[in-house]
């Protein structure tokens, strides 16, 4: 029988704007590089109009790739009693609490199967899930029994 979830979140574009994971940090800087490479011959350097740009240019970046992220991947997360299911692509990824641990360096990385990954989950996902793992951590069912 499969076990009802505790918390399941579609990933949204606000928690984009301040949780990233690697790849999409790294995605951001080779675009907003690329864009400024782009700029570079038809605007003199340290002009105003150069700097608008470049400013118009970072918020077109910092907004549109997440949103493009969020559209392309769909990220969407379950937290069951035993287990914490990741959808992204259409792909399914099933992992156990037992083999999910806090990183410790910021509070959406957590370590799963000995890797480090982002969860860009909102706060209130984050702290069910750590919840549950310090229940299973003791031996408690979510339902308060052993």
């Amino acid at each position: 029988m499969e076990k009802e979830a505790i918390h399941d979140e579609h990933t949204r574009f606000t928690v984009l704007l301040y949780r990233k994971s690697r790849g999409l940090r790294l995605g951001e800087v080779g675009v907003f590089l690329a864009g400024l490479l782009g700029m570079l011959p038809f605007f003199e350097l340290r002009s105003a109009p150069f700097v608008i740009a470049l400013l118009l240019w970072a918020a077109v970046v910092m907004a549109g790739l997440p949103a493009l992220y969020r559209a392309l991947l769909r990220p969407r997360y379950t937290l069951y009693p035993d287990r914490l299911v990741m959808r992204m692509k259409g792909k399914r990824e099933e992992v156990p609490l037992s083999q999910v641990k806090p990183s410790y360096t910021l509070p959406y990385l957590y370590q799963i199967r000995g890797k480090e990954t982002a969860l860009l989950v909102s706060d209130p996902f984050l702290e069910s899930l750590s919840a549950q793992l310090k229940l299973n951590q003791s031996g408690i069912k979510s339902n308060g029994k052993e």
